[in-house]
């Protein structure tokens, strides 16, 4: 299988990523366990998370790009999408696990260490800024870049994890150990339910947030020449290739060129609305459609 080299090295960065969290992630595991830090735990949890979002990303990536099949016209986009899918859902219940143990040491405070914390804290950190570097030498996919935003979410973890160290070195307390492991859970389940959100738009064949149909029946019907848009359907393969259908009522002196026509209105569709794929039905004017029309 031919893979371009542009391709080939986004994800030969994907596995350097994730060569560095697997290493860090457990250090972190280690390091929350011997200073008894929750922050700690909750952000190696982030990071196991964001391992998982990296491998899913790989593999989707690598399956991705297989060419359409005749039993798969549309070939293997949609993997990415089911990766996106499983990986919020780990998020969510890594969210969950950090609460419920936020919430026990609220009631039962206690002692962090937080010179260890602090020390693994901050490789956690310096590591993250690496994978940071090194995924953003190449992003082509949005799959790639949504699992930047994972990464560059987990360096902010790392942030609060070393503040909350200077803290309880300093001051003794305490509890801002699980204040940061709530803050670090919130973070977690806002970016996921944000991508949950677009995974199940996408899976509902709902259109893409930033394109309005009503716009794009407006736009064709300035084209010389359309009288009518009717059954259009606008849906998304992939987060990145949105594809349109539409029947359209054209005049009948219209229908003398209909190649320049179709070009004209697929250019529209390409530049204003980043539609790549659109399957355009003319009718002449007058013509009485067999079938069920669908309308809003």
């Amino acid at each position: 299988m031919y893979i371009p080299d542009a391709k080939r090295a986004e994800q030969r960065n994907l596995l350097i990523a994730i060569g560095l969290t697997s290493t860090i992630m457990g250090v972190e595991f280690l390091g929350g366990f011997l200073s008894n830090s929750l922050a700690l735990t909750s952000d190696a949890w982030h990071m196991f998370a964001d391992l998982t979002a990296l491998i899913l990303c790989y593999m989707a990536g690598r399956v991705s790009i297989r060419p359409p099949t005749w039993n798969k016209t549309y070939g293997y986009h949609r993997v990415e999408i089911l990766s996106a899918l499983l990986n919020g859902g780990t998020l969510m219940l890594v969210a969950a696990f950090i609460f419920y143990e936020a919430l026990k040491r609220v009631f039962t405070v206690e002692e962090v260490h937080g010179a260890s914390m602090l020390a693994v804290a901050a490789v956690g950190f310096a590591a993250n800024l690496v994978s940071m570097t090194v995924m953003s030498r190449r992003m082509l996919s949005l799959n790639v870049k949504a699992a930047f935003l994972h990464v560059f979410s987990d360096t902010l973890s790392s942030i609060g994890v070393i503040a909350g160290a200077v803290i309880i070195h300093y001051t003794g307390f305490f509890i801002v150990d699980s204040i940061i492991g709530v803050g670090i859970g919130l973070t977690i389940m806002y970016g996921s339910g944000k991508m949950l959100r677009t995974v199940v738009n996408i899976l509902l064949e709902g259109a893409p947030s930033h394109i309005d149909p009503k716009r794009i029946v407006e736009r064709l019907m300035e084209v010389d020449g359309v009288l009518g848009v009717h059954d259009i359907h606008v849906w998304s393969i992939t987060s990145y290739v949105h594809v349109l259908s539409a029947h359209l009522v054209v005049r009948g002196q219209a229908m003398k060129d209909t190649n320049g026509l179709l070009n004209k209105m697929k250019t529209i569709l390409q530049e204003e609305f980043g539609i790549s794929h659109s399957t355009l039905q003319l009718e002449k004017e007058g013509y009485r459609e067999v079938g069920q029309v669908c309308s809003f």
